[in-house]
């Protein structure tokens, strides 16, 4: 497990950021950037057990994090591990946090979950204090989500008790300065900066470490 602090990956041909097998690291200043023909932004599991209990959970902790996806992002053109279209995947009953969050062009889903466990699932507006880390997963309510389609969905209803729902976060325009609904490395110019005072800086979650540097908004990036 280790710690992360400004990373950007871009046009990849697999998923951006993946974690498995317990990790449970601090993420925070992640810009992810996917083409028409990309994987998705994050894979991020449990790992997959027989039953619902995890006996080795995985808990990203993930803050200030910016998703650019392409409104027509189809994994199925590169990779045969996850055909379920969506910017950021979680399955296999991973925990973790997730704040300070924005996606953008999502043509499908923003998040997706699949495979849940026995973890508590979150939308509060802070992370659970019981039961402890790593057998949560808790998803900031101030997520900002922008596109043609659903923020959160659920593909196993049974597993995933709703929690989220199609109307959690703020569906919203960041407000950032120039980002394309299409991109690849062969784009000319990009700004994913967002405008002073603009929706990026609204709501900005509180940090739960002295790791992170403290920061008044989301997304990876400040004017």
């Amino acid at each position: 497990t280790v710690d992360v602090k400004y990373v950007s990956v871009l046009f990849c041909g697999d998923d951006a950021i993946d974690t498995d097998k317990g990790y449970s690291g601090r993420i925070q200043f992640a810009f992810v950037m996917l083409a028409e023909w990309s994987h998705h932004g994050t894979e991020m599991d449990g790992p997959n057990t027989s039953g619902a209990t995890i006996e080795k959970r995985s808990f990203p902790q993930l803050y200030n994090a910016l998703f650019v996806s392409d409104l027509d992002n189809n994994p199925a053109s590169t990779s045969s591990d996850d055909l379920h279209p969506a910017v950021l995947r979680l399955r296999e009953g991973t925990g973790g946090q997730f704040g300070n969050i924005i996606i953008t062009n999502i043509g499908t889903a923003g998040i997706l979950q699949s495979a849940c466990g026995d973890e508590t699932r979150s939308g509060d507006d802070a992370p659970p204090s019981s039961p402890g880390a790593p057998d949560y997963l808790w998803i900031s309510p101030n997520t900002i989500f922008q596109g043609d389609a659903n923020g959160f969905l659920n593909v196993d209803d049974s597993a995933c008790a709703d929690v989220f729902g199609d109307s959690f976060g703020f569906t919203q325009d960041p407000q950032l300065v120039l980002l394309p609904t299409s991109s690849d490395e062969f784009m000319p110019f990009m700004d994913p900066r967002p405008v002073p005072g603009g929706n990026a800086y609204a709501r900005a979650d509180d940090l739960p470490h002295a790791w992170f540097t403290q920061v008044d908004y989301s997304g990876a990036f400040g004017d």
